[in-house]
């Protein structure tokens, strides 16, 4: 008999495909996008501590990106940056120097890569450079903010990098590009923006630049284009949405060269330092950001005075779009008023349009325009515009540069942080859901199994006690009633020895022969059942061994062969099969060795097909004959009938007078073989 996990092992069987089709189907979720709100996921963050404090880093840090300006690129035309390159090996290295005019405390330093082109591989942002401050032109005593040493600086993403320049006094700012990207024989750099910020004011926008190594082509790359405040980044908006009043100015006239003037009034003389004007946006409607194509910058001191002009511009190529503000270096002037001219309109579809979203005007690093109406004169009738002052832009809030700049640096590196924990945060997530799915099935498995099993166990303890029962009966049998069968014919032996000593009476004798060889032949009867009780002897090999040993004893006085010829001798009979099989073996030896006379017996076992074949063959004067149908046949032996009968089989009896009987029982294998086998 197996083991009690063996015996147990199809209802387990059953147990772990139930539980593999649940895994199954909660896997095919996990292919999804993992949602807290599935169960099996809400299972395995109880369980995994590590993914509950990924993904509240993850969801920090995405609240973290709702509150920071949107990263929006925008294809400059013209003044797009800055280009340098070292030529020759031999050459210095590439430098940008910045002269901010006078001295001021640093507070941060941004580089603005330039826009992604088409053609290009990857970004110019400089692979190794050195960032310096000083006082002196020369920088003969200066300050290194920043230096790559040999290493290489990581891929921006086209988001500004900012230095933290610590409060250091400084005029001069200069870039070191120590290692560009080849291009042939040469080393190139770029950059679009070179930002300095001093008490939260850009102090480097229109400043002098001065370069070696500069790659200039007009209108296009040159140095100064990297403090002239337009960045590929687009306009210095982040914060609140703006509502359509708030806006900007949007004025429609009938001819291109229609003029309109915005003034400011400060009340009072103040000195002006920078004018910024950012464009007015209508990309939801019309794909374009409206400037006047042509305009003049005036200022003048009171009423009494006339306006003068301070700087002119032209759009180097009418009717593209702006993208970026436009800033105009005022140089500390003096006056209580500014003036914007738009001489030339831009024209969209069929229409003429002038646009501002926003005028600042900057005095001392403060915005001396904010919340100052505009007078707007169109055709000499006069308006009061109070959005062009409001600080909102044509979509969002306007804030100030440095912070714009900031946050998209945070954007940046939040968003690098983010990449990064994202997979770490998917695999976990998959292995602590699968673990969880994988638990939640075997749970469920053995939730089903246990009835099975205690309903299985029951079954074995019963079958092993029905087992014990037979071992005890089948050692009862052999040791108590083999033993008193043995007395009794040594008994009956010793008293006929006696008998014949005494000269007792014949017929004494006679009977004391009879009583010895009943317990004799019971003895053998009772060994016979004794094995057939046996279950490890259930195999038809045992059974041709018990075979042999039964003709040995019956048939000793016969010329006997016994011959197995079946391939599957390692099959296990049943109990009864292996019971009836045995006993109609053996009443047929016993027919034989009492009525047939025969000196020679045949005994063959082989595999019929599907079929077991049993044929036992006498050279006696065969079977006794009844007349049937005007025919004598053999009459047909009613035990060795019943017992083909019970097995299901087919018997086939010839006998022919003086000359022998064959009996040959056929019976199909699957009937024979105990159930576990047939599994």
């Amino acid at each position: 008999m197996g083991s009690l996990s063996q015996q147990i092992c199809k209802p387990v069987r059953l147990g772990i495909v139930f539980a593999m089709c649940v895994v199954f189907a909660s896997t095919v979720v996990l292919h999804a996008e993992t949602s807290i709100a599935n169960p099996i996921a809400k299972v395995a963050r109880l369980f995994n501590p590590r993914l509950v404090k990924v993904e509240s880093r993850v969801g920090f840090l995405m609240q973290q990106l709702m509150s920071l300006a949107v990263h929006e690129e925008h294809a400059l035309k013209t003044a797009i940056g800055c280009r340098g390159a070292r030529v020759r090996r031999e050459h210095p290295d590439p430098t940008v120097t910045i002269d901010l005019g006078k001295g001021f405390p640093i507070e941060a330093l941004y580089l603005v890569p330039l826009q992604e082109e088409f053609s290009a591989r990857k970004s110019l942002f400089p692979k190794r450079f050195t960032i310096e401050f000083s006082e002196f032109e020369d920088f003969h005593k200066r300050r290194v903010l920043y230096t790559t040493d040999d290493r290489f600086f990581p891929e921006t993403g086209g988001m500004p990098v900012k230095f933290a320049g610590q409060g250091a006094m400084a005029r001069f700012v200069r870039l070191t590009v120590n290692q560009g990207h080849l291009r042939g024989e040469s080393e190139i750099f770029g950059l679009s923006e070179l930002v300095v910020i001093s008490d939260g004011y850009p102090v480097s926008f229109g400043c002098e630049v001065s370069s070696v190594g500069a790659l200039d082509v007009e209108g296009l790359w040159y140095p100064s284009a990297v403090t002239d405040g337009r960045m590929p980044l687009g306009d210095w908006q982040g914060g609140d949405w703006a509502e359509k009043e708030e806006r900007g100015d949007l004025v429609e006239v009938d001819a291109a060269e229609r003029e309109v003037a915005w003034t400011v009034n400060f009340g009072e003389e103040r000195n002006l330092d920078l004018l910024v004007l950012f464009p007015f946006d209508v990309r939801e409607v019309l794909e374009a950001g409206i400037l006047p194509e042509e305009l003049n910058v005036q200022v003048r001191n009171g009423d009494g005075e006339e306006f003068r002009t301070v700087d002119h511009w032209v759009n180097p190529m009418l009717g593209t779009n702006h993208d970026t503000p436009l800033l105009f270096k005022l140089n500390g002037v003096a006056a209580t008023e500014v003036r914007i001219n738009g001489l030339r309109a831009r024209m969209v579809s069929d229409q003429f349009l002038y646009g501002l979203s926003e005028i600042q005007v900057w005095s001392g690093q403060r915005n001396i325009a904010a919340g100052v109406k505009v007078d707007r004169s169109l055709e000499g009738r006069p308006a009061l515009v109070e959005s062009l002052t409001n600080g909102f832009g044509s979509e969002r809030q306007v804030i100030p540069v440095g912070s714009w700049l900031s946050q998209l640096h945070d954007r940046w590196r939040v968003e690098c942080e983010i990449e990064a924990l994202q997979p770490m945060r998917a695999q976990m997530a998959a292995e602590s859901e699968l673990n969880a799915t994988w638990g939640s099935a075997m749970m469920l498995g053995l939730t089903f199994l246990i009835p099975v099993f205690i309903v299985e166990r029951r079954r074995l303890i019963s079958r092993n006690q029905i087992d014990q029962l037979r071992k005890r009966i089948a050692s009862d049998l052999h040791d108590d009633i083999g033993s008193n069968l043995g007395s009794i014919s040594l008994i009956a032996r010793t008293a006929r020895k006696d008998l014949v000593r005494l000269h007792g009476p014949a017929e004494v004798g006679e009977d004391l022969d009879e009583v010895e060889g009943i317990a004799r032949e019971s003895s053998l009867a009772m060994r016979d059942i004794v094995w057939l009780l046996e279950r490890k002897q259930d195999s038809i090999g045992d059974l041709v061994h018990r075979m042999r040993e039964t003709a040995s004893r019956l048939l000793r006085g016969f010329d006997y062969a016994i011959e197995c010829e079946s391939s599957k001798s390692a099959s296990k009979l049943s109990l009864d099969a292996k019971r009836h099989l045995f006993l109609f073996y053996k009443e047929a030896v016993h027919n034989i060795l009492k009525h047939s006379k025969a000196t020679k017996v045949s005994i063959r076992l082989w595999d019929q097909g599907d079929k077991l074949a049993l044929e036992i063959i006498d050279n006696g004067r065969g079977l006794p004959t009844v007349v049937k149908d005007g025919k004598e046949v053999p009459r047909m032996v009613r035990k060795l009938n019943e017992r083909a009968r019970v097995l299901e089989g087919k018997l086939d009896i010839k006998s022919e007078k003086n000359t022998g009987t064959t009996i040959l029982l056929t019976v199909k294998r699957s009937l024979l073989i105990a159930a576990s086998q047939m599994k």
